[in-house]
Parts: C-alpha cells; sequence; structure tokens
C-alpha cells in the first residue's frame, strides 16, 4: 500500500499569492494524498495534528524558510507525532535556503512532480536525510523556535529596509536579493557602524562582546547565491551551528567581500567563524530566524542549540528537472 502524504500550503509565502492551482492537477491520480492550504501559520500546529492522524510519514511543504521553520516547531514543540515524519521543502518563498540546503530546488512545481514520482516507486524513504535544525530557547513561558538561520546586529535593520522598501516591488528573487545584500554592505561600510552591544559566548571557550555588522548562526552550510561556510578551512565536521561575526567597517567588508566572490567564506580580519553545539547571547534588539522577526532584552538570554534533529528528503537535482 502506498504510504499517505500530506502537503502543508502557506497561501501568504511569496511565489503561492500569484496562485497554487497547479498542484491540485498533479493529486489527480495520486491516492492518499491530502492537501492543506494555510492561510494564517497559526493553523500549522493543528494541521499537523491531521497529518499525524492520516498516517502520513511524508509532509511536504509548500513555503519558504518561515513556512518550514514553523513547522519544524509544530513537530517538535506539539508531540503529534510518535515517529518524526520526513519533511519534503519546496523553494516556494521570498527566501528558500533551507530547501536548497537540506531538500529540494528549482521551480515548486517540477519539485513536487519528482516527489510525487518517486512515492508511486516506494523510493522517498531511500532519500531521507537527518539533519540537525536549529532551536532558540528564549525561556520564561515562550515555546523555542525553530529554524536554519539566526541573524542578528546591524544586518536585521538592513532586512527590515529591504522588507519596506525592496522586496514590496516584486522584483525576482535573485534581483531583490542582490539589492538587498547591496544595501547591507553599504550601511556597514559608510555608516561605519554597528548594531548595539551583544555579547555571546559558548561552551567552548568562545567569548565576544560589541558592536557588530552581523551576527549569524546556522545550521545550514550553504547560504544565498550558494556562498559555503568554511569554519576550519574545509567545511564544517562534526558540530551542528556554525557561527560568524563580523565587525562593522570598511576593511572588513572589504574582505569579506572577496570571500563572498569565490562563494567559500572563512575565518578572516574582523571576522570570527567557528563550529559549536549550543551557545548563548545577551542584547537588546531585534533578531531573525528563518525570515521571520523577534524581539529581545539584555536581561534574557536566547540560547542557541543544535541538538534536535528532523529527517529531510532530498532528491539529486537531476531528478528534479
Amino acid at each position: 500500500m502506498t504510504q499517505p502524504l500530506a502537503i502543508i500550503t502557506n497561501c501568504k509565502s511569496t511565489q503561492n499569492l500569484r496562485g497554487d492551482a497547479w498542484i491540485e492537477p498533479l493529486l489527480t491520480n495520486e491516492k492518499h494524498v491530502a492537501h492543506f492550504k494555510v492561510v494564517d501559520v497559526g493553523e500549522i500546529p493543528g494541521v499537523l495534528g491531521h497529518c499525524a492522524a492520516m498516517g502520513a510519514e511524508t509532509i511536504v511543504v509548500n513555503g519558504g524558510d518561515g513556512t518550514a521553520g514553523l513547522v519544524f516547531a509544530g513537530l517538535l514543540n506539539h508531540n503529534v507525532y510518535r515517529r518524526l515524519p520526513a519533511l519534503a521543502l519546496l523553494p516556494a518563498g521570498k527566501t528558500n535556503m533551507t530547501a536548497a540546503g537540506w531538500s529540494m530546488t528549482g521551480k515548486p512545481e517540477d519539485a513536487l512532480r519528482a516527489l510525487l514520482e518517486c512515492r508511486r516507486d516506494a523510493r522517498l524513504s531511500e532519500y531521507a536525510v537527518e539533519r540537525p535544525v536549529l532551536c532558540v530557547f528564549r525561556g520564561g513561558t515562550h515555546l523555542p523556535l525553530y529554524g536554519a538561520f539566526f541573524g542578528a546586529a546591524e544586518m536585521v535593520d538592513g532586512i527590515l529596509f529591504c522588507r519596506r522598501h525592496i522586496y514590496p516591488l516584486n522584483m525576482p528573487n535573485a534581483i531583490s536579493h542582490t539589492a538587498a545584500i547591496g544595501i547591507l554592505l553599504w550601511r556597514s561600510m559608510l555608516a561605519r557602524r554597528g548594531g548595539g552591544n551583544i555579547e555571546v559566548c559558548d561552551d567552548d571557550g568562545l567569548a565576544e562582546a560589541g558592536s557588530f555588522f552581523a551576527m549569524v548562526v546556522t545550521a545550514l552550510d550553504q547560504l544565498l547565491f550558494g556562498v559555503r561556510l568554511m569554519p576550519d578551512g574545509r567545511g564544517k565536521s562534526s558540530a551542528p551551528l556554525t557561527y560568524v561575526s563580523l565587525r562593522p567597517g570598511v576593511f572588513p567588508m572589504l574582505r569579506a567581500m572577496g570571500s563572498l566572490v569565490s562563494r567559500e567564506v572563512g575565518p578572516g580580519p574582523g571576522r570570527t567563524m567557528r563550529i559549536t553545539e549550543r551557545l548563548a547571547l545577551n542584547f537588546t534588539g531585534t533578531y531573525t530566524l528563518d525570515g521571520e522577526l523577534y524581539e529581545t532584552r539584555a536581561s534574557e538570554t536566547l540560547t542557541l542549540d543544535g541538538s534536535k534533529r528532523l529527517p529531510f528528503i532530498q532528491l539529486p537535482r537531476r531528478m528534479q528537472a
């Protein structure tokens, strides 16, 4: 018997705003497939309960990075599954780093078509790979947040600017991201300032404090435009998270730009990079997790941890063409 499969579509993700009518024709002859359309992301935990009730061992997430992170949180915070399902992430948002790094690339239509074909051949489980996900513990009564990319410092102000002034122009993603990065670089080099004071430490002796242009913690090996993080010159080893900090100013940014051109970023002047399992941050201001924005205070400690894991379906690119 073909295993049940569920599809969760975030109707408000960037690419799905143009319509999702292409999905239903692909499902015409598919048995035991349920398609859930979410208008409010607060519906996701309840939808995951329906997925568990129908016995879906694979969930296709049709959205962007933010949607993926909310599904991670729904699974790990609410325990609706006894055995966690495999996730297949379609690239249907404004940013799709998580899908590109851990699951599907290209056009969502082609990706879903390939997934359904593989399911008919009962081969989906062959392509399931466990990945560590990034957890942000906020303390108090807050539920943990889950995702793949955490960002703080001056870069978050740049992200806010781009959301207000660049993304509403509805340019192609590649152009929007290029313009956004250009503005972030300008802010760092010409403004010559960083975000407010941030303190960070981990269990292996890392300790930094001060103003930063960017502070990033990620479970991904690869970011936008295929940029790869090389903490020790060779790439990530066994630790689940990569920590990167970049000081503001002309010279640190010029050196960082050279690394971006080569698409390999490692440690350098004004730039700290290392792998870690767990770290703590204290600061007052805004931070981002997979594009979603949150606030924290210096009196609170954010603990970032990479001990939780989820399985992802990652088909070879040749199968998605």
